[in-house]
């Protein structure tokens, strides 16, 4: 039996540094699955619905693979997450003794976590006087996939944010949640235009919502998909991508506005 499994243990240790990204991935996707199967048995009633008879044996199949795979990989992607939290209060700190104290934990995090995460601890741990070599920009270290969504999910410096200059904007969790939802409503809307999710005379769920008929209160207020000339529905969606697309974070520098309280510091 350890025979067979050899190759799989000799390809999991070749990608080290894809572990966190790999499980993550598996993790999310599995998680979808098992989101999906219980909307469908307990909002849309697919156990009933002749319509959706068709998904019935797919989702069965997802919800047990899927509930599967959360309770083996879950365990194992929230513990590398907790390592990799542990790592990010490490390398953001500038305090010697409280680094001194945390190295030997955060040299082992770092070392789950793969080559690249050491790279940046040890560049961290020389920029602040803890290891002795060559300062290397954080730049120039290697970058791996899930930087886009680290950054995304550690940013106070959104896009939104720059375009009002306030605060309050700044706060990851407001960001993280214009992300998702962004993300929710872009995904919806473009499942609304292209199969529908309304249902039809028939209890066909094959229309297209017009949204703004809908507002209105229309009796009529579906036509069959796909649909693409509901002017309300585009607004919707370029709402939705845009909101997304400014929750990443910002590039460059971030201006700092001069205030008053400043200028009159200065004189």
């Amino acid at each position: 039996m350890t025979g067979i499994f050899t190759p799989l243990k000799r390809w999991w240790e070749s990608k080290r540094d894809r572990h966190m990204f790999i499980l993550g991935t598996v993790s999310f996707l599995a998680f979808s699955v098992v989101m999906w199967s219980i909307v469908y048995f307990f909002f849309l009633g697919g156990a009933q619905d002749p319509d959706l008879e068709h998904l019935r044996n797919g989702t069965w199949a997802g919800l047990f693979i899927g509930f599967t795979v959360l309770i083996f990989v879950g365990p194992e992607f929230i513990h590398y997450q907790g390592r990799w939290s542990f790592l990010m209060e490490v390398m953001s700190s500038s305090s010697r003794p409280e680094l001194g104290r945390q190295r030997k934990e955060a040299e082992e995090a770092a070392t789950l976590l793969g080559s690249v995460w050491s790279a940046r601890l040890k560049a961290h741990f020389i920029e602040h006087g803890l290891t002795k070599g060559r300062v290397t920009p954080i730049e120039d270290l290697e970058s791996v996939p899930e930087d886009i969504l680290i950054n995304w999910w550690r940013t106070d410096d959104s896009r939104f944010s720059r375009m009002l200059d306030v605060e309050f904007l700044r706060e990851p969790w407001l960001n993280r949640s214009f992300g998702f939802v962004g993300f929710l409503m872009t995904i919806l809307q473009l499942c609304n235009m292209s199969f529908g999710i309304v249902r039809n005379a028939a209890e066909e769920r094959i229309n297209t919502l017009v949204i703004w008929d809908w507002l209105k209160g229309e009796r009529i207020d579906s036509v069959p998909a796909p649909y693409f000339d509901d002017i309300s529905g585009w607004f919707v969606l370029l709402v939705s991508v845009f909101l997304l697309w400014a929750s990443f974070p910002a590039s460059g520098e971030r201006p700092e506005f001069e205030t008053t309280e400043t200028r009159m510091e200065e004189e």
